[in-house]
């Protein structure tokens, strides 16, 4: 199919020609991840009403700490449905940065998260979904935290993990009141003594978001590391946003409300 095709299939869809573009660079030509790409929050959703943001505790969308021309498109077919393993393989280089108590409230996103942590946890992602397609022990296309922690591959790649409680769902909602809510299931995953990792799969993408100690000594910032490209928040490949307070974070990415049942995998360092 050649781009001008490629092109008319998107717009016919409903999407406007410049997201189009846009989304068929950011996968690389591929037409049916650029559908994904702009459901997903590619098209430019608007920034949430900072009225809204405030209410809930929040104060704005983030701040972009780290941005990479690089995203799991980049790959092609061996990237362009590891998110899963390039969000698990995110939690575990962070969580390892994070891993000693002196450090678990103190320790800047900013100074962990660098190109070289973007750009490894791409390659390592990719490779581990790799090996487990390869080892012919599932089918599936998008696999859950669990089926890569589950499989063989997964454990030993990811040794250093521990799922520390069991897979919940919640309801994506602007009502930050809702019990299944986003800002409500977060909570209730944090610790008040170190960094959690929560995986958070909204089919059928995956990212990954760090949450600190819920101390009140503790200053540190809520992160999301995100795999896929976001040009409406400024990021045309792997990027980390940083925000001061969970009703930012919650409110900051409100392309998440599109789906209903996302999948939350809640870990730490061992």
């Amino acid at each position: 199919m050649d781009d001008d095709l490629k092109l008319v299939t998107l717009t016919s869809m409903g999407f406007d020609l410049d997201v189009a573009r846009s989304a068929l660079v950011a996968c690389n030509g591929d037409v049916e991840r650029a559908i994904e790409y702009c459901l997903g929050g590619g098209g430019g959703i608007p920034a949430p009403d900072a009225t809204a943001a405030s209410a809930a505790g929040g104060g704005g969308t983030g701040t972009l700490i780290r941005a990479s021309g690089v995203s799991q498109y980049t790959f092609g077919s061996d990237g362009r449905s590891a998110c899963t393993c390039i969000a698990l393989r995110y939690a575990e280089r962070f969580l390892q940065a994070t891993s000693q108590p002196a450090q678990a409230s103190a320790t800047s996103a900013d100074a962990i998260i660098g190109e070289s942590f973007l750009s490894e946890g791409l390659n390592q992602g990719v490779d581990l979904y790799k090996a487990i397609k390869a080892g012919g022990s599932t089918s599936v296309e998008h696999m859950s935290a669990e089926e890569v922690l589950g499989n063989v591959h997964g454990k030993q790649a990811l040794a250093n993990l521990k799922l520390d409680a069991p897979v919940r769902q919640g309801v994506l909602s602007s009502d930050s009141s809702s019990p299944l809510g986003m800002q409500a299931v977060l909570a209730g995953c944090q610790s008040d003594s170190h960094w959690v990792a929560v995986v958070i799969t909204k089919s059928p993408e995956t990212v990954v978001v760090a949450l600190p100690p819920s101390s009140p000594h503790s200053a540190s910032q809520y992160v999301l590391v995100d795999s896929h490209p976001r040009p409406h928040l400024g990021a045309d490949g792997s990027y980390a946003m940083a925000h001061d307070n969970m009703g930012s974070l919650v409110l900051g990415h409100s392309s998440w409300r599109y789906s209903l049942l996302p999948i939350w995998a809640m870990m730490s360092a061992k």
